[in-house]
């Protein structure tokens, strides 16, 4: 058998958690008061909710009837008021919002018109373009045409009087030959 060395445990696998087989809480920073109570809501909300009913449950009874029922009128009457409120400032809110719509959209269709000219323009710039270049290669093609008719017709012509020599010189040697 070889050496064997003694084995050790494993450990995490963390910077933070070195030689530890179990993780470890950090010692945490001091908690503000505010971060406390965040933290007990997230993780307590039913209780949160139930404690608050209660309270409120033992606020209206220490407080006399009178006491209590001037607190809800105005509590109503302010509620009403800041319903009132929040429902004009939507509508104005709105109304603002179409306005920017349509002035967005009136903007768009003028832009819109604005690229259709420029683009109409444009393509009869091209098609004007296109119209004289092709014309210069009618013409172009026009003058080749004749000047290559006038030399076939000249080759030709050559082609015919140099028939009729060899013709002419055939019938005489013909006549030499013969008799």
């Amino acid at each position: 058998m070889a050496d064997s060395e003694p084995t050790t445990p494993a450990t995490s696998a963390t910077s933070a958690n070195t030689g530890n087989i179990v993780a470890l809480h950090s010692s945490s920073k001091d908690e503000r008061p505010s971060e406390k109570v965040i933290g007990f809501v997230k993780r307590h909300p039913v209780i949160t909710v139930a404690g608050g009913l209660a309270v409120g449950a033992a606020v209206a009874a220490l407080l006399p009837r009178r006491m209590t029922r001037g607190a809800a009128t105005r509590a109503v009457s302010i509620a009403q008021t800041a319903g009132t409120t929040t429902l004009l400032f939507g509508k104005r809110a709105g109304d603002e919002i179409r306005l920017l719509g349509h002035r967005a959209s009136d903007e768009t269709h003028a832009a819109l018109e604005g690229l259709e000219e420029r683009a109409e323009h444009a393509g009869d710039y091209a098609a004007g373009k296109l119209e004289k270049l092709a014309t210069a290669a009618l013409g172009f093609a026009s003058s080749i045409a004749r000047k290559s008719g006038k030399r076939i017709e000249q080759a030709g012509e050559a082609t015919s009087e140099g028939t009729h020599k060899l013709a002419d010189f055939a019938e005489d040697l013909r006549k030499k030959v013969g008799h």
